[in-house]
């Protein structure tokens, strides 16, 4: 493996070199005090399952745009990362009064998530690293040059391999076992610039993919203002003495990740009003193309309603996303793939390259400004920068609050002259449109298209890589 390498600070239940087995917390500083990271040991058994809090202070242009100087109160910008499904849980930045704001749909309890695998549960795939491949892979199956047989052998055939089912006929994220229902482990952290590192270790077979996949995720928070997300992902050799079987296990295989946050610049605690109605989003890069999710088509039928699903305005607040939730037909909303043109920068792949020339990295090493989402409430505003060729809009169409009793709620302290020390409890409604999923990935079900399927395509002797950062500031309420 030729994974970069990441300084290990706390690994497990490693305490400055002395192994701990039982849960709880710890918390590691800089020498200023500071602390940028606290892990919280959730559980050991059956598996180990922990939390990682990052924080950092912002800069001080980080938390406001414009000329509009930072408020006084300390400002940072925080994220949790639970080890199983390498899911984002929180995300919290303050808005232009200072209040801090939990920008991401979840769950109070880490339990919680684990309850949504089951079988009848909503699965909204809240904040959850996606994996093998995100989005569909029609009928379940593919077909895939493979060079290496299992003794090592080198051999050209094209076996069939057959998926598990998660959606109709198709297999949707992954399998109903994907890499957001899965425990990953603790690799690496950070302390300069707070970050943790996780890895999966997906076997050959395992929901049918072939190949053994190790891959990477990492989580960084900068004081800009950024979260900056990494995933790497490579074959390896399956170890001799495995329990399928001794020898080289190399064969070929599909990857494509991203990660499925819902935003909700509002803040995710504060009553719905509408839920994301009267939140905008831009899209700077023009495309004119939507790719099919669901048929074997290239392009999807958006006739009647282009200019719904249009995001090129110039507006520095975006276009309302309020009209699109109502009008596009279905009433499920927004849920389109957009086809991203390469960054002008892009080395690896020229402007005007055809699209057969996007490979297992991407647009890597370039990387662009794709979409800005905005809440006019709270002034917090997001702009995502991603490697990714392609983009899903989500808009939470098939949220049902009915099917989700745990999300996240707070505890507010109400103080009054009969009632002292009383405290009311504010409980997140996460139902439709309650957030929107901006889902960086490669084109989906690739594998089925010759033009598009060497972007997902992963041989022995290489590494898949993508990387996108969502960058949060204010807009002050004069513009």
């Amino acid at each position: 493996m030729n994974f970069p390498h990441h300084p290990i600070v706390s690994f497990g239940q490693i305490n400055f070199g002395k192994v701990e087995q039982q849960p709880g917390e710890y918390n590691l500083h800089h020498r200023d005090g500071a602390m940028p990271l606290k892990t919280t040991t959730l559980a050991i058994e059956p598996v180990l399952v922990q939390q990682h809090e990052l924080s950092i202070p912002l800069e001080t242009t980080a938390a406001t745009s414009g000329d509009t100087p930072s408020t006084a109160k300390k400002e940072v910008l925080s994220a949790t990362i639970l080890t199983y499904g390498a899911t984002l849980t929180h995300l919290t930045y303050p808005d232009r009064l200072g209040q801090f704001q939990d920008v991401v749909l979840g769950f109070d309890h880490w339990r919680d998530y684990l309850v949504q695998a089951k079988s009848g549960a909503l699965n909204p795939y809240f904040g959850g690293t996606i994996g093998r491949t995100a989005s569909r892979i029609a009928h379940a199956s593919f077909k895939l040059e493979s060079k290496y047989g299992a003794n090592g052998s080198v051999e050209a055939h094209h076996p069939l391999h057959t998926l598990q089912v998660s959606n109709g006929v198709d297999c949707h994220h992954g399998g109903p076992m994907g890499f957001d229902k899965q425990h990953w482990t603790t690799v690496a952290t950070n302390l300069d610039d707070p970050s943790v590192t996780l890895e999966l270790i997906s076997p050959h077979g395992q929901n049918g993919y072939p190949g053994r996949l190790a891959t990477r995720v990492k989580y960084m928070l900068t004081g800009a203002g950024e979260l900056i997300t990494e995933y790497w992902a490579q074959l390896e050799e399956r170890q001799h003495d495995a329990a399928d079987g001794a020898g080289t296990d190399l064969h070929s295989t599909i990857v494509s990740l991203t990660n499925h946050a819902y935003w909700n610049l509002d803040g995710v605690l504060n009553p719905p009003e509408g839920q994301v109605q009267d939140q905008g989003t831009s899209h700077p890069i023009p495309t004119g193309r939507i790719l099919d999710l669901k048929q074997k088509g290239v392009e999807s039928s958006i006739s009647g309603y282009e200019e719904l699903v249009d995001f090129t305005t110039s507006s520095s607040m975006g276009k309302r996303l309020g009209p699109g939730l109502d009008q596009i037909p279905g009433g499920y909303g927004y849920d389109h793939v957009y086809a991203l043109d390469p960054p002008c920068s892009s080395s690896s792949t020229p402007k005007h390259a055809p699209v057969s020339e996007i490979g297992i990295q991407g647009y890597l090493p370039s990387v662009a400004h794709v979409a800005t989402l905005f809440s006019p409430r709270t002034g917090i505003r997001l702009d995502l920068t991603t490697s990714e060729p392609a983009l899903v809009v989500y808009a939470g169409g098939y949220l049902e609050k009915a099917k989700l009793p745990n999300t996240k709620s707070r505890e507010i302290r109400m103080d009054h002259d009969h009632q002292p020390n009383k405290h009311v409890v504010v409980k997140a409604e996460f139902d439709k449109f309650a957030g929107i999923s901006l889902e960086p990935i490669r084109y989906p079900d690739a594998i089925h298209h010759r033009e598009w399927s060497k972007m997902v395509t992963l041989h022995h002797d290489q590494e898949y890589r993508q990387k996108s950062i969502y960058k949060f500031g204010v807009v002050p309420q004069t513009l």
